[in-house]
C-alpha cells in the first residue's frame, strides 16, 4: 500500500490498515476531505468496533459528529457497548438532540440507560421531552437546539449573540424570533442581517409572514410544508404559542426517506420495513 497516495480509494481494508498502524496524520486528512457519509459506509465494513473508536479519540470532534451521526444503526449500537463512559460524553455531547432521540429509540434498554447516563442534565431532559411526543408528529422529530432571538436586539447585538451560541446549534441561517413573554413574532435570514444597518433592532429586519407547526403536526404535513413554502428550517409551537424546537431540512430528507420506504412495502403488499430501504439487505 502506497502510504503517500492521498488519492488512493477509500476502503475497508486502506482505513483499517491506517488505523491498526496509527497512521494519525492521514486519517485525519480524510477526514477532512472525504464526505462523513462516505467514510462512514466504509467504516460499518469494519467488524472490530475497538477500531472505529481510535477514530474518535484522534480526530477533531467537528468532523467525527458527522461521521457518527451517518453510521448504521448496528454500528452505533456497538460504538456505544464499546466506548468508555468519558468518551461516550465526548461524542453525546457532540450531537444534536434529535439525532440522539433517533438513535435510542431502536436500542435495548440497558445502552438507553448508559446513554442518559452520559449526557448533560440538560440535554437529558430535552430526551425525555422528546420521547414523549406522539410518534410521527413535529413534535417526536424536532430538535431543541436552535437559534432564538428577542426582538429589541440591535444588530450588532444580534450578530454577537449569533457569534457566540451559533456553532452550537442545528441552523443559524434561519433564527426564531420572540417578545418579552418568548412568543414567536418572525424569523431571520442571516444574509438580511449581515446587510442591515447598524443599529436596526431585529424587529425592524425580521419576517413577520411566517409560518409554523404544532407539536402534534403529522410528520408528512410538515414536510408538504416544507416543499409548498421553500423552508429550510419551521419552528414548532406548543399551545401557548412559544417556540419548543425546530424542524431542518435534514430532518425533512428522513422523513422523505421513511415514508418512501412505507410507500413502497405497501405497494409490494409486504409489511413496512423496520429499517430504511438503503439499510435493508
Amino acid at each position: 500500500m502506497d502510504e503517500n497516495n492521498k488519492e488512493e480509494v477509500l476502503t475497508p481494508e486502506r482505513l483499517e490498515y491506517l488505523i491498526d498502524n496509527k497512521k494519525v496524520k492521514m486519517i485525519r486528512e480524510i477526514f477532512e476531505t472525504v464526505p462523513a457519509l462516505d467514510i462512514a459506509e466504509v467504516a460499518n465494513e469494519i467488524e472490530d468496533v475497538k477500531k472505529l473508536v481510535f477514530l474518535f479519540e484522534v480526530v477533531k470532534s467537528e468532523y467525527t459528529a458527522d461521521f457518527y451521526t451517518e453510521l448504521s444503526s448496528d454500528t452505533k449500537e456497538n460504538l456505544i457497548k464499546t466506548m468508555s463512559d468519558d468518551q461516550l460524553v465526548d461524542l453525546l455531547e457532540d450531537q444534536f438532540t434529535d439525532d440522539i432521540v433517533d438513535d435510542i429509540e431502536d436500542l435495548p434498554a440497558n445502552l438507553v440507560y448508559r446513554v442518559l447516563k452520559n449526557v448533560s442534565k440538560e440535554k437529558r431532559k430535552d430526551i425525555n421531552r422528546l420521547l414523549n411526543y406522539q410518534e410521527n408528529t413535529a413534535g417526536s422529530i424536532m430538535t431543541v437546539e436552535f437559534l432564538g432571538l428577542n426582538q429589541n436586539l440591535d444588530r450588532e447585538h444580534a450578530l454577537s449573540r449569533i457569534r457566540s451560541i451559533g456553532r452550537n446549534k442545528e441552523t443559524v441561517i434561519t433564527t426564531f424570533v420572540f417578545d418579552n413573554q418568548r412568543k414567536m413574532v418572525g424569523t431571520l435570514n442571516l444574509d438580511d442581517l449581515i446587510f442591515a444597518r447598524d443599529g436596526e433592532l431585529v424587529s425592524d429586519i425580521m419576517n413577520q409572514d411566517f409560518v409554523t407547526v404544532g407539536v402534534n403536526t403529522d410528520q408528512e404535513e410538515v414536510a408538504q410544508m416544507f416543499k409548498d413554502y421553500d423552508l429550510n428550517a419551521i419552528a414548532v409551537l406548543n399551545d401557548d404559542e412559544r417556540i419548543v424546537g425546530i424542524i431542518t431540512i435534514d430532518d425533512i430528507v428522513d422523513v422523505i426517506e421513511e415514508e418512501a420506504t412505507e410507500d413502497m412495502s405497501k405497494l409490494a403488499g409486504v409489511t413496512p420495513l423496520d429499517n430504511s430501504y438503503l439499510e435493508t439487505s
